[in-house]
């Protein structure tokens, strides 16, 4: 299995995003380094939700460094630690991976890089440190989350992602993306999806259409995905209220006071991240 210092390594491409996520009493935190080499900028984009009310900070740069590790003004990540400093945001958070790796390909395809967006995530992660916002601080200690890398040429058009690894009683961790992307950077546009779930030591992915079938069907912040595959059938209810969600821009809402329940299992993780991108109009219809 690659190391997380090559999962994290700059792929060099247009648009590419490095983010960790973690929560822990009061305080769920999520952090984007993102560079857009065409335009020759730099963001650091923190969301975040202090006891549910959530609020986003962002400052952008035109210079940065990006190899084994990444640096983006004030803010540092690398393969053990991440450290930084947006407005009255403050962060020291040191992490450990655990077991299992989302890295989802198709062979043959992949190779090719015909999507819009490719990454790689290890979902169970466990962070130490601290926290500190508009002068409280907020201590880590053995907190579940996560690291991602994510990059190629452009944004997907839509998506819905879901990260929950905080089922009470259970070591069950799911990842999955529903992704509408352009092949090549040109029309068609295609929806493709990955469901990944870890239990007891065991990994499985499911990529749809190519070993299964996933849809979703519902309201934005109220639907349920199917996985369906040879190996058996997931159903997640995932549902947030509007007001939980942070607007990042874009089209793109998110949060990490999600509900996602598996409901074969009746396992529910009740601080699971959510995220969709839709167009203005879909907003407005959904």
């Amino acid at each position: 299995m690659p190391s997380l210092s090559q999962d994290l390594a700059s792929r060099g491409t247009p648009l590419e995003y490095w983010f960790i996520k973690v929560h822990t009493g009061g305080l769920a935190f999520l952090v984007d380094l993102i560079v857009r080499r065409p335009i020759g900028q730099a963001e650091v984009r923190v969301s975040l939700w202090v006891r549910g009310k959530g609020r986003v900070a962002r400052t952008y740069i035109t210079s940065w460094h990006a190899a084994a590790d990444v640096s983006v003004a004030d803010c540092r990540l690398n393969d053990r630690r991440c450290v930084g400093r947006v407005d009255d945001i403050e962060w020291d958070l040191g992490y450990d991976v655990q077991a299992g790796r989302a890295a989802p390909r198709v062979p043959g395809v992949s190779r090719l890089h015909p999507f819009d967006m490719e990454l790689v995530s290890r979902p169970r992660t466990v962070y130490n440190g601290h926290v500190t916002v508009a002068g409280e601080r907020f201590a880590f200690t053995d907190a579940p989350g996560s690291v991602t890398h994510y990059w190629g040429r452009r944004l997907g058009d839509r998506w819905h992602w879901i990260s929950a690894n905080a089922f009470d009683g259970s070591d069950v961790t799911i990842e999955a993306v529903v992704f509408t992307s352009r092949l090549w950077g040109r029309r068609p546009a295609v929806t493709t999806s990955y469901l990944w779930r870890y239990q007891d030591g065991r990994e499985r992915t499911v990529i749809s259409p190519w070993n299964g079938l996933i849809t979703v069907s519902g309201a934005l912040e109220d639907y349920l995905l199917v996985a369906r595959s040879p190996g058996g059938t997931t159903r997640l209810r995932c549902q947030a209220t509007p007001d939980l969600y942070n607007d990042l821009g874009e089209g793109i809402h998110q949060t990490l006071h999600g509900s996602c329940t598996i409901v074969e299992r009746g396992l529910t993780d009740s601080h699971a991240g959510l995220e969709y991108r839709v167009g203005s109009r879909e907003r407005q219809t959904a």
